[in-house]
């Protein structure tokens, strides 16, 4: 994969008082404060499967510790395959073995445990449970979603509410009569919503899957209709930062990272991701255990060390 270079038109941060820093970007407001690399900012990915794979947060993670404002931030995955924010499940759900895991079931162990500042939130894939579209199921994931900003709202977190990818993007001529118009009923809800960070991937996916067929008429987004491929990933993660980037007002040109050191940031996502779940427990049978959080920790903490001998050193500022 590429170095993808995101060019982005956010606003030239300028000098301010660094204690204020956190304060301005949690409430939200565009800031144009300079923030340390220690800022203390701890950050939760969740979502369902499609984040669990961790491919799409670390790439997201390797943009965000290219800035000032994250570069020393706490960033975890706490995707779990299956689950949904609406606690919908089909009775015949993983064979009848057990139900959809439900966000709101854990979702108090991980913010007393975690405590973010900022949390990156994509459900909706599983939330229709690959139904057509119906009221009920639609609210359902409406008032998941509506308590998911209010306990973040409570905590003094940051929430960025992710729409969900595509289904069956392989073939968008069939889209408006299949499940992905479930999707499209959930991002249009979550676009109207005033006053709430939100990030629609969907265009972007159609626009990127698109140009990649043009390209290369064998390429496939996703075989199953649901998990992306390697470049669908890719397609994901750079729709989200370049929203991003303009929510939260970070410096421009933040890259994406690939080759080794990619994989560095992979692997201490995935010890953390598991260390974590294990930590704060959930429902779904059929996730590894992780290590003790003391031991996956001590493990991150020298994986970031070799992350960053991947990284470029700073250019000198003759001021």
């Amino acid at each position: 994969m590429k170095t993808l270079l995101l060019i982005l038109s956010a606003a030239t941060l300028l000098a301010a008082k660094p204690e204020h820093a956190a304060a301005t970007l949690l409430a939200g407001e565009k800031s144009n404060i300079p923030l340390p690399q220690d800022s203390g900012f701890r950050v939760a990915i969740l979502g369902d499967s499609i984040t669990y794979d961790g491919r799409w947060p670390t790439l997201v993670e390797s943009a965000l510790r290219a800035t000032p404002a994250f570069s020393g931030a706490e960033i975890v995955n706490f995707g779990l395959s299956s689950e949904t924010v609406s606690g919908l499940s089909e009775p015949s759900h993983a064979g009848g073995r057990f139900p959809r895991p439900h966000l709101h079931e854990r979702l108090g162990r991980i913010l007393d445990a975690f405590k973010p500042t900022h949390v990156l939130a994509c459900y909706g894939m599983n939330d229709g449970i690959y139904m057509p579209l119906d009221e009920a199921r639609q609210k359902a994931f409406q008032d998941g979603i509506i308590r998911l900003k209010t306990e973040m709202e409570n905590r003094g977190a940051k929430l960025v509410v992710i729409t969900a990818p595509l289904f069956n993007g392989d073939n968008p001529a069939t889209a408006p009569q299949g499940y992905d118009a479930v999707l499209d009923a959930q991002a249009e809800w979550l676009m109207s919503q005033k006053d709430w960070q939100v990030i629609d991937i969907r265009p972007d996916l159609r626009a990127a899957i698109a140009a990649a067929k043009r390209n290369d008429p064998d390429f496939v987004y996703a075989r199953d209709k649901i998990h992306p491929g390697p470049q669908g990933h890719d397609f994901i993660a750079s729709s989200v930062t370049r929203q991003l980037w303009t929510l939260w007002q970070l410096p421009e040109k933040p890259a994406l990272a690939d080759g080794e050191a990619l994989s560095v940031l992979a692997k201490r996502g995935g010890i953390l991701k598991l260390a974590w779940l294990t930590e704060t427990r959930h429902l779904r049978p059929g996730v590894p255990k992780g290590l003790p959080l003391k031991e996956a920790r001590t493990q991150a903490a020298g994986l970031l060390d070799a992350y960053r001998t991947f990284l470029p050193a700073p250019e000198h500022d003759p001021r």
